[in-house]
């Protein structure tokens, strides 16, 4: 079964692995179908999960909860980047950067509407070398990676050097690289929008209910980021 969070009865999560159906019991499909009938249902990115919530209402599907996040995001803060070493087989980041002609670099610059987070806001040189230099490491520099000629081997280098170095295969929270800990600011950020939405259903990446349970915790409601604080959350 798929991970789900309640809370209050008017706001649930669903864990998704992206490009595959929902798994959930038939107890709870109805009690998702019902809240999202109620306040709607809202999907990650911009790829869409309806199909694969395929027990809710179509007509309850309200576009993307990662649009109305980026309303609250000022400028194109760097780590917001994290996107460009993210899912990279799937998102076929290799296709978007091979332009022999250009640098990675330049490439990057050239197709940041297909690997940007913010959809429809550019960001320019300065911000793309911060994100890079920000998530580099001693033996992994990926600013000097990109000033390669973007062919497609180079571009696979690249994107493979980013992505084990944002998203090791480990669950030590101390091992947590330079860029991954530039994708979890992004994410914590994204998160915390989705825990302060007055109700709906949310479909999240499969990955995402962790730290959404771990943020739904009661001490995390003194925050000042939550404007209206709810209640405990259903486990």
């Amino acid at each position: 079964m798929d991970d789900l969070l309640f809370i209050d009865g008017d706001k649930a999560y669903v864990g998704v692995e992206h490009g595959k159906k929902a798994n959930v019991s038939p107890e709870d499909a109805k009690r998702l179908a019902q809240i999202a009938s109620q306040y709607g249902a809202y999907y990650e990115g911009t790829g869409g999960d309806v199909a694969a919530m395929n027990f809710l209402p179509k007509t309850a599907y309200k576009g993307s909860w990662d649009t109305l996040m980026q309303k609250n995001v000022e400028g194109y803060p760097p780590e917001f980047l994290y996107t460009l070493f993210t899912n990279v087989a799937v998102n076929k980041q290799d296709n978007a950067l091979t332009v022999p002609n250009k640098t990675i670099f330049d490439a990057i610059l050239l197709a940041q509407d297909k690997i940007s987070a913010l959809k429809g806001r550019n960001f320019n040189a300065d911000t793309l070398k911060e994100f890079l230099q920000g998530a580099s490491e001693k033996n992994a520099d990926l600013l000097t990676l990109s000033n390669q000629p973007a062919t497609k081997a180079n571009v696979k280098q690249f994107l493979s050097t980013g992505e084990n170095l944002m998203w090791p295969e480990t669950d030590n929270p101390s091992q947590v690289s330079r860029a991954g800990a530039l994708a979890q600011k992004a994410n914590t950020q994204r998160q915390k929008f989705l825990l302060n939405q007055p109700g709906g259903v949310f479909v999240v990446g499969s990955d995402h209910i962790r730290d959404l349970r771990k943020l739904a915790k009661p001490e995390t409601f003194a925050n000042p980021f939550y404007k209206d604080p709810f209640g405990a959350p259903d486990f």
